[in-house]
């Protein structure tokens, strides 16, 4: 019979910035208790339509039910970023700034100061008046009709959440990982059962990060579009540098003549001055390219790897990064497979869709395609008891260092001299 159940377990505080994190970590298991799971195969969401609960309880159903394994779902830090995932939209000090300074430049007189914008409907109240004034003024032939104000709104996580990007996240899929290999409802092989990290973009992106803080726990990764390197679009602070280009999306959906362009509440900020400064090293512990820790994690019990990634997805995931990492991989005699689709013909309408970011993929497919090949050699290669269950990253004037104990992965910053 199928199981499924939610757990809610502590997991991490943001050590970078050191705020106790307010919220229990969330996750969903789903395995056949007539059946021995042979791994712990994680399915990681990113950001936007595959984070939907509906989506993922169906596909990890699906997996669990078609193989023999375990499938968990990680509701990670900071999942609940998008309107679609209930974040909440708001207004801070910046995104006053441009509204403010963006109307003054246009013309336009606002009902009321912006500094009395408190919430929601006031936000609703002056985007709505800035869209027909400029509707009025297409009207009169003063402003062409394929005129746009560009403006910023911020969004609200959910449970009171904010961009820690990808750190936070990855120890997240650690801990879930440790917790079940000690806790599960079934046999777990003494703790040994293989634990295999899948995701599209944002989803394959933490896959890496994780195995990068664990490779001693991480059997293997399969992803789909990840990039090998942090996004500046995406840590929420790119509005302070321009609004425009480091926003990490934008819509005409919510005002058709107004641009509004979104990013997440974030702590982070480019001011250097700040303790909460996104200094290089902070950058430099979230790249998965970044060559003198790809050689550190190569003493370590190496994960098995596996990729698939359009050599036309310039916008989001670079594919000479992704071709530079692997290439990498080999050097250090990783198992890495990465398939770079490039041509016209390897669509095939099922399986590949586009040459866009994604590719359209079915992540089901994705999943029946390669998690039986990695299994095997899982399986025919078993990973070795490693004692040594800590790792440290020299990143510019710090070291991260991460450990493993009390089935938990911890995180320490020291100076690095």
């Amino acid at each position: 019979m199928q199981i499924n159940r939610i757990y809610e377990i502590d997991s991490c505080d943001d050590v970078e910035l050191d705020i106790k994190r307010e919220s229990k970590l969330e996750f969903k298991l789903c395995f056949n208790d007539e059946k021995k799971s042979e791994a712990l195969v994680f399915i990681t969401p990113g950001l936007g339509g595959d984070a939907d609960d509906n989506y993922r309880e169906h596909l990890a159903q699906t997996i669990a039910s078609d193989l023999n394994v375990a499938v968990v779902s990680v509701n990670y830090h900071c999942i609940g970023n998008r309107p679609q995932t209930g974040s909440t939209f708001y207004l801070d000090e910046i995104d006053k700034l441009i509204l403010d300074a963006t109307t003054r430049a246009a013309g336009i007189k606002l009902p009321y100061s912006v500094d009395k914008i408190q919430n929601y409907d006031q936000i609703n109240e002056v985007l709505n008046f800035i869209n027909e004034y400029l509707v009025d003024k297409k009207k009169q032939g003063l402003l062409s009709i394929d005129s746009y104000l560009n403006l910023h709104i911020s969004l609200r996580p959910t449970k009171n959440e904010y961009q820690n990007f990808g750190i936070m996240q990855a120890q997240d899929l650690i801990n879930v990982a440790l917790y079940l290999k000690k806790n599960a409802p079934f046999d777990t092989m003494g703790g040994g059962i293989p634990v295999i990290m899948i995701g599209s973009s944002h989803g394959g992106y933490l896959s890496y990060l994780a195995a990068k803080i664990a490779p001693w726990l991480i059997d293997g990764v399969i992803d789909n579009s990840s990039y090998a390197k942090f996004l500046w679009k995406l840590v929420g602070f790119g509005k302070e540098i321009d609004f425009i280009k480091y926003a990490e999306f934008s819509t005409f959906y919510l005002f058709r003549h107004i641009c509004t362009c979104c990013s997440t509440k974030t702590f982070w900020t480019s001011n250097s001055s700040s303790p909460y400064f996104f200094s290089p090293a902070r950058r430099m512990i979230r790249n998965i390219l970044e060559p003198s820790h790809l050689q550190i994690q190569s003493i370590y019990p190496k994960p098995y790897y596996v990729s698939y990634h359009s050599f036309y997805d310039r916008r989001i995931a670079p594919p000479e990064d992704k071709i530079e990492l692997y290439d990498i991989f080999q050097k250090y005699h990783f198992d890495a497979k990465l398939h770079m689709i490039k041509e016209q013909s390897q669509i095939d309408g099922k399986f590949i869709k586009s040459l866009e970011h994604g590719m359209g993929m079915s992540i089901k497919t994705l999943i029946k395609k390669e998690l039986p090949i990695m299994l095997e050699k899982i399986k025919n290669n078993p990973k070795k008891e490693y004692k040594d269950k800590s790792i440290s990253y020299p990143c510019e004037d710090l070291l991260y260092n991460f450990t493993q104990k009390e089935d938990k992965i911890f995180l320490e910053i020291k100076g690095n001299k």
